[in-house]
């Protein structure tokens, strides 16, 4: 005889194992969910914190059909996703004019499902400042390998732009007097002659050094100098246009280029004006320091056609000048003449 009891609590027994189960089940998806959220929810808000913010453009034919910007795109343009989408072209009105080419190049470029890599520009926020973003795209393709839309990621990097600025300048420009230092001089010295070559016109080269500058620091010490050395500085400035460029080689010698002088005598009349400049007392810390200055001037074409020799020539005229009596100028034509 069967017991029906028995199998009555066996079946009783398996189901409450089957619904342990679900419920052990049920409690290992939810925490699953939990966790899953959880992750979501710290990526999200890394997401934010280390990228400015996220946007989406939806491909559809190689045809952008929409964009969806994320909820940090105010913080970094000023404008808000309900803007963006108010306005389908903001995303190019907010670019300069002159970056506009790079900006559409790369969305052709994208839209054709080339992968462009990070590229910068600058935006006009909604405030008119003006920034600078880094834009990472990623294309996403469907299972037919056509492009469906792609993602980026916009990073402010303004401060990161403005602080290389500032190492490009101070690494180019004399500390002291705010002068461009050598390596720009030359530089712009070799813009000025190519622009000579091609409009044949006439470049003059200056090379200017203090007369007894050795005298201040020994006597009034390196503070006064420093002084004196800047006060000179903006003198030498003074002579020219503000076109052209005075530079400092460092200690108490400085340089200039003139492009388009015309004739030799303008560039005598500047050579004059700066020693008549330098001649006058320089007034630092109550100390009276009486100077001076040697000029030399060399001339492309007339001299040299390259920079280097064109700076050598110049300086070789300045020290004529010093043996001459100092407080004078030279030009390198009359000293290859042996005058």
């Amino acid at each position: 005889m069967v017991d029906d009891g028995a199998e009555l609590r066996t079946e009783v027994a398996v189901l409450r194992r089957r619904v342990a189960d679900l419920e052990a089940e049920r409690d290992r998806l939810q925490e699953t969910e939990r966790v899953l959220r959880q992750g979501e929810e710290r990526y999200r808000r890394l997401l934010e914190s280390v990228t400015d913010y996220v946007y989406t453009v939806t491909v559809q034919g190689g045809r952008a059909v929409a964009t969806d910007h994320g909820p940090n795109c105010e913080a970094v343009t000023g404008y808000t996703a309900d803007e963006y989408r108010a306005n389908p072209m903001l995303w190019l009105d907010m670019a300069p004019p002159e970056d506009r080419p790079l900006v559409l190049e790369n969305a052709a470029r994208l839209l054709a499902g080339e992968d462009t890599g990070p590229f910068e520009h600058r935006i006009l926020h909604k405030d008119g400042t003006v920034r600078h973003v880094r834009n990472t795209p990623v294309l996403r393709f469907d299972a037919a390998g056509r492009l469906v839309a792609y993602d980026g990621i916009i990073n402010d990097i303004t401060e990161r732009k403005r602080a290389e600025e500032l190492f490009t300048r101070l690494s180019l420009h004399d500390g002291l007097t705010g002068l461009p230092g050598r390596a720009l001089y030359m530089d712009r010295l070799r813009q000025a002659i190519g622009q000579a070559e091609r409009r044949g016109e006439r470049v003059a080269v200056y090379f200017i050094d203090l007369d007894r500058f050795k005298d201040v620091n020994d006597v009034h010490g390196h503070e006064v100098g420093d002084m004196v050395l800047a006060m000179a500085a903006k003198r030498i400035a003074g002579c020219v246009r503000r076109s052209d460029t005075v530079a400092r080689l460092g200690g108490d010698e400085f340089v200039a280029v003139t492009p388009g002088i015309g004739e030799p005598d303008n560039a005598s009349a500047i050579a004059a004006k700066m020693v008549s400049a330098l001649a006058e007392p320089f007034e630092a810390r109550g100390a009276v320091c009486r100077l001076g200055g040697s000029v030399g001037v060399a001339f492309y074409p007339d001299d040299a056609t390259r920079g280097g020799e064109l700076l050598r020539l110049a300086d070789a005229a300045m020290y004529a000048a010093k043996k001459a009596g100092r407080n004078g100028w030279r030009m390198a034509g009359d000293v290859g003449a042996g005058a």
